[in-house]
């Protein structure tokens, strides 16, 4: 029993953020659905959100600027609070619900092209939706908890009036109330939780907790007192559920609160149904088949799911992808399939001719690692390729699958080669495969000088059984002269020595 309700203590913060959450969105959620503007939250989070990324336009830096683009995010609020007051239309011959839709549309738009000239990008945009409800801090859950409660005690003072704009609209304007004013009073408190709400849990878990306890408890009972309570108890113990079921399950916090919260407003609409029901008999007869019918549906979604694909043949169809990402990925993959090589090993080796030089590295990086020399003409046709990455796999590659006839090879696009890294690469390589005949191009190099002499005296130094590292190179070159002959290549060493 201690272990249902055990919850560690990173997972103690976010907890209380969604109770503080419940405790002011229940009740600004019974204005909302009276008022029948559900998605003023999203419209009013949408406005926040571009108040902030604009603060960033004008060069605010977030995580640092914080208090100034908290400003910002508010200021667009309150404007946003301002133009829902005075669209709210006598008769509502445009229903309020579509200018807030409207307002929404155009926000969200705003906040994509300004972000388009923004650093942040679709990340914010992502941040904006997900919020951060696993890492706030304990400080923020207090300063949102002191804001909320100033909202609280305000709309509890003004109560009276703020119901009568909500409930009998047309009842307040009879007795001389200013509509409009306290309803700009209503948006711009509303703003101050949204502003403060959607940094912590994002926009569609603040708008799960603003309609569906509201809307369950609607369900539940027609008084309002009854409703705030149900919403609140509700509220909270389904914030618990989800934050365990997030904990136990790895599944993320703000999507698993939110369909927790939708399986209670299901349970609150069966309440109703079996309520007001004239026969339970003939009510739990239609709870019955229309359980059936999700059963099959469900069901027959997954009895169609596409069969199982074998993972080399999807990795092949890939490799065929016009995407070269796709072609990379699938070469990488191909590793795995060590014992099917008779499968792909044609494919890997066209691909060596493929266009993207991304790819003609993969798949010579494939065949090195798998030391497949089946391909070894092709790698070596690859040193003259256009891309010096591909190049330096390919010298990569002969140093593990490489043979006498690669070290010739070698030796003679040496010749040719003007980049001194590069020809430094061939010969070393070439030297390092067995080939005496690279020593004189590697001696040059130590007698041109240059950052490349040192990496061909160390060869020099590897490879044979002399010490060259205080000779002059016309000592070594007199040393090859004389000895060149008698060179012979231990395979088991891996080094020169001289023959007696």
């Amino acid at each position: 029993m201690e272990q249902l309700f055990y919850l560690p203590k990173t997972m103690i913060w976010p907890l209380a953020a969604c109770l503080v959450l419940t405790g002011i969105h229940v009740y600004l959620g019974v204005h909302v659905i009276a008022r029948k503007v559900i998605f003023v939250d999203l419209a009013l989070a949408q406005i926040a959100a571009l108040g902030t990324v604009i603060g960033v336009l004008l060069g605010y830096e977030v995580g640092k600027d914080t208090n100034v683009l908290y400003l910002y995010s508010l200021a667009f609020t309150i404007f946003g609070a301002f133009v829902f007051s005075i669209t709210r239309m006598k008769g509502e011959k445009v229903p309020h619900e579509a200018i807030i839709g409207i307002v929404y549309a155009v926000t969200f738009a705003s906040t994509i092209l300004v972000l388009s000239k923004s650093a942040l990008g679709p990340q914010e945009l992502e941040h904006i939706i997900k919020g951060e409800l696993l890492w706030v801090q304990p400080y923020v859950v207090l300063k949102t908890a002191t804001i909320y409660a100033l909202v609280g005690i305000f709309h509890y003072i003004f109560r009276k009036k703020f119901m009568a704009i909500s409930l009998d609209v047309e009842k307040a304007e009879a007795s001389g109330m200013n509509v409009r004013l306290w309803d700009f009073f209503f948006y711009m408190s509303f703003g101050f939780v949204i502003t403060s709400s959607v940094a912590i849990a994002g926009v569609f878990l603040v708008f799960s907790y603003l309609v569906i306890p509201s809307v369950g408890a609607m369900l539940v009972s027609n008084k309002l007192s009854t409703r705030l309570a149900l919403g609140w108890i509700g509220g909270s113990v389904i914030s618990f559920i989800g934050v365990k079921l997030s904990y136990d399950t790895g599944l993320p916090t703000s999507p698993a609160i939110v369909v927790v919260l939708a399986t209670g407003l299901l349970i609150s609409g069966i309440f109703r149904y079996l309520k007001l029901s004239t026969s339970l008999v003939r009510a739990f007869r239609n709870l019955a088949a229309a359980t059936a019918v999700v059963v099959i549906f469900v069901g027959a979604v997954f009895f169609f799911r596409k069969a199982e694909e074998n993972p080399l043949t999807h990795t092949l169809q890939m490799l065929s992808s016009p995407l070269s990402t796709d072609r990379q990925a699938a070469i990488l993959n191909l590793e795995l399939y060590g014992n099917d090589k008779s499968r792909w090993l044609p494919l890997a080796i066209e691909k060596l001719k493929d266009q993207d030089a991304e790819v003609r590295k993969a798949s010579v990086d494939l065949f090195a690692h798998m030391k497949e020399r089946t391909a070894l003409p092709q790698i070596t046709e690859l040193l003259d390729d256009k891309s010096d990455e591909v190049r330096e796999s390919v010298v990569n590659a002969m140093k593990v699958i490489g043979n006498s006839e690669s070290a010739v090879k070698l030796i003679e696009k040496s010749e040719h080669e003007d980049d001194p890294e590069m020809k430094t690469s061939f010969l070393v390589t070439a030297l390092g495969l067995g080939n005496p005949n690279a020593i004189p191009g590697v001696i040059q190099i130590i007698k041109d000088g240059g950052i490349f002499a040192d990496d061909a005296r160390n060869a020099m130094q590897k490879y044979v059984r002399v010490d060259f590292s205080k000779e002059s190179p016309e000592k070594i070159l007199q040393w090859w002269n004389e000895h060149h002959s008698r060179l012979q290549w231990d395979e088991k060493s891996e080094m020169y020595s001289l023959k007696n």
